[in-house]
Formats: C-alpha cells, structure tokens, sequence
C-alpha cells in the first residue's frame, strides 16, 4: 500500500508514537472519563518531565479555573459525536512544583473503537511570549508619545510666554519651521506668512549678501552675540542665533528684539493696561503693604482734588479714607487673606475736605518683591442717592417699632423689626435695580415666586413690571 494509492500505508505502533510526539508538543490519550490513559511529548518540549505523572490523573486537575469550563464544553460536544466538528481550544495549566503554568491549544481526535481520546496539542508560549513583547514595545511607545505631547506642549506654551520673537530655522533650507506669537507682532506677519517661508525672504543681514550662512558663523563662534537685522519695509532689529542639531539634522533658533534689546508682547497687554490706567472713570491706585501709595491714576486725583500724581505719591492713603486705619486695615486684611476684596463701601476725604461715598475693589499683587494692593475707587454718590431716599421711607417703620416697646412682647417687637429690615432690603434692590424684578431677586438671593410672594406681602407691588421669560 502507497501513499498514491489513495490508501494510508500501515505504520508501526512504534513509528506512530514517534511521528505523533514530532508533529505535537503535547500529546494526550483521554478516556471518555476524562483520565489521562498516556502522554506522548516532543523532546523539544520543555515541560515533558513534568506532564510525565500526569498518566492515570483526571486532566481537569492539572487545569486552571478560567480553563475548566472550556474543556468541559469542547469534551462533551467531542463526546456527543460532533468529531471533526469541535473546534481546537486554548487551555491554561496549572503550575505545579518547579513547574510555570504554561498555555497549550487542543485539537481532538477519535482513535480506536475503545472510546480513548486523542489529545494533540500545541506550545503556545512562544506566541504569549511574542504577544507580551508587542504589548509591552505599544507600552513604551506610547509612553514616549505621552512624553513627546508633554515636551511639545511645554515649548508651545514657553514660546508663547515669552516676549522675544523666536524663530527656528532649517540650516540645510533655510526655511523657516516654527514661529511664536511674538516674532508674528514684530514682524507684522501672520503664522502662514511665516512658517515655510524662507529667512532671506524676511530678513537680511546689511553687508551680508548668504544670510544663513552669516548667522551660522556668528552662531558658531565662542564669543557669539547679536547681529543687526533688516525687515523688507526697513525696520531694524536685534537677532541672536543658536546654533544645535535635532534628528541628525542642523538648526537655527534666531531670537528677535527691537534695536533697543526687548522684545514685544503678542497681545500689546502691557500698553493695554497702561491705557486702562491713565483714561480709566474710575480711580486706580496701587498700596504697598504699609499703605503708602505707589501710582495712582488721573479719576483718583479727581476724587481727592489733588493737583497732580506727585502730590500723593508716597504719602498714605488713610489721609484720604472716611475712617482711616481702620478702613485701610479692614481691606488689607481681607484681600491678603483671600486674594482679593470685591466691594467696600467707605467715604474719600479730598484736600479740600469734601468728603465723596466711593465702593473699593482691592486685589493683591505678589509678582514684585514685597506684596501690593491695587484698588479700584468708583464714585457711589448715586447709589448713595438711592440709600437715602428708600432710608426716608423706612424711617417711619422704624418709629412705629419703637412704639411698640412696653406695647408688646420682646418676641413680638423682634419679628416686626425683622419684618421692617426685610421690606427696607427690598425696597432698595428694586430701586437700585430700577425696578427689574428679575434683577432684584438676583441681588437678594431670592427666586422670582419668593420676591413676589413678599412683595405682596409689604404691598410693593403698585407698579408691577413686564415680567422677563
């Protein structure tokens, strides 16, 4: 009999168990009870010694608890005469003595009329090894992109803080790569303009005929320094290049200031602020910490008649407080203990004495060395206005109250004064609120349906106001 025949040769028993350890790992003779009856174990395999005992034992206990239910399916299906149809499975044994626990993949087999089981299997540690590889190289590079973000992120945010314009450029191309907001403002260019373009497109090093090349041997010498650069429309500015190497490659980081050695902000804060300061309708006036004034603007001169800045710098601003120590050490003390104070009402006495009601915002500054207190002074005049007229209408409430002394209980004289105080609350957030009832119980901390609840309660309700949806 020949293989070309059609038929399958007759093999020797002993030929059989060779050809079946060669062509599996592992290979395990079952009972229809789940015994191991035989082990056959490719010399190759390294756990051959240790599934040697396992002949006369049940396989499930030499399987892990994950593993055992997929056996028990895929043995009975086996069992139940599906044959060929039982598709392999992956177990997990256990590890036993010196033994790991270690990964195989079963194929089942029919063999002989007495019922016994054929178990061919094959080592899956080689591929779980490969597979912690790759799970651990995804790892590291994920790491390493975390990394990369986390550097990438910091450069954007240093070069948009810093106030110098900052350029890199390619030494092969001389084109320009990256670009901060502040090399935008100086040379009044917009990213795209910039980025891609090449250096002598922008600039050009007077005398200088290869720029790249000039600012390369400046860069390249010991001592350094700057060079006078050029903008196409004739501004003159200071650049200082660095020469280094990034991925093999050579590169230009070229820092530009102004001819006078500063560089620019991108969204011009600084002359921003300056401008709120000098034009401002309210006061502004920055304190030390002892309650000297430091600067003051032009609305707070007006507020205290003052000729000019000179005339109160450095001298302390309880000269010119209602209450004086007392008032500065309230605001102090709160905007050191928070940061900052929102509103304080108090009075500021100018030169001449006249005496103006103002609200102070104060905000604690810690950037310079010794901490400072910049206030915002609003002339309150108006709303004092509107105090003293809703003040007038309580007046007679208030007299009433005191009637009621030796009339009434102590019980009774607290809830009606209550009652006065909640009406003259109300009064006054409507009329500084020029009536909007939505506003008004925003100011008190009230929802519309409880305003209008006490409003009805205190008859306030003569004049009632479109309601807002």
């Amino acid at each position: 009999m020949t293989w070309t025949s059609g038929l399958i040769p007759m093999i020797e028993p002993e030929i059989v168990s060779e050809i079946i350890s060669r062509i599996a790992d592992l290979a395990l003779v079952l009972s229809s009870s789940g015994i191991v009856l035989g082990v056959l174990s490719n010399p190759n395999f390294k756990m051959h010694a240790g599934v040697s005992r396992w002949e006369g034992q049940p396989l499930r206990d030499h399987l892990t608890v994950e593993s055992l239910p997929k056996f028990e399916d895929r043995f009975a299906e086996f069992l139940n005469g599906k044959g060929g149809m039982v598709r392999p499975v992956e177990l997990n044994h256990i590890a036993s003595g010196t033994q790991q626990e270690f990964p195989m993949r079963y194929s089942f087999h029919q063999i002989g009329t007495d019922g016994a089981i054929l178990l061919l299997g094959q080592d899956l540690r080689p591929i779980a090894e490969m597979q912690q590889q790759l799970v651990a190289a995804q790892i590291a590079l994920e790491k390493d992109y975390e990394a990369q973000r986390e550097y990438e992120t910091r450069l954007r945010v240093l070069m948009a803080a810093t106030d110098r314009g900052t350029l890199f450029v390619t030494l092969s191309r001389g084109e320009i790569v990256d670009c901060n907001p502040a090399a935008m403002a100086l040379l009044d260019k917009q990213r795209g303009d910039l980025v891609g373009a090449t250096m002598a497109d922008m600039l050009e090093v007077p005398g200088e005929p290869r720029m790249i090349e000039a600012l390369t041997r400046i860069a390249s010498s010991q001592s350094g320094g700057d060079v006078v650069v050029r903008t196409p429309d004739g501004q003159t500015l200071n650049m200082r290049p660095t020469l280094f190497r990034t991925t093999g490659e050579h590169m230009l980081l070229c820092q530009i200031m102004d001819e006078e050695g500063v560089g620019i902000r991108s969204d011009a804060l600084d002359e921003q602020l300056s401008g709120l300061f000098e034009r401002s309708t309210d006061g502004i006036v920055f304190v030390s910490r002892s309650g000297q004034i430091l600067s003051a603007n032009d609305a707070f001169l007006r507020l205290t008649d003052a000729v000019h800045a000179q005339a109160v710098k450095g001298r302390a601003l309880t000269d010119f407080l209602g209450r004086g120590s007392v008032d500065f050490n309230v605001i102090a003390e709160n905007a050191t203990r928070t940061g900052a104070m929102r509103l304080y009402a108090t009075r500021i006495i100018g030169e001449h004495g006249v005496e103006v009601p103002v609200e102070v915002s104060t905000a604690r500054l810690t950037g310079a060395k010794e901490p400072v207190f910049a206030m915002v002074i609003r002339d309150a005049s108006r709303a004092e206005m509107v105090r003293k007229s809703s003040q007038q209408i309580t007046d007679v409430d208030m007299r009433s109250v005191i009637e009621l002394i030796g009339s009434q209980t102590l019980k009774g004289i607290v809830a009606k004064t209550t009652d006065v105080i909640e009406k003259m609350c109300i009064e006054t957030a409507v009329e500084l609120t020029s009536n909007n009832r939505v506003a008004a119980a925003e100011m008190l901390g009230l929802s519309r349906q409880s305003l209008y609840v006490k409003l009805r309660k205190y008859d306030l309700l003569k004049k009632d106001p479109e309601e807002d949806e």
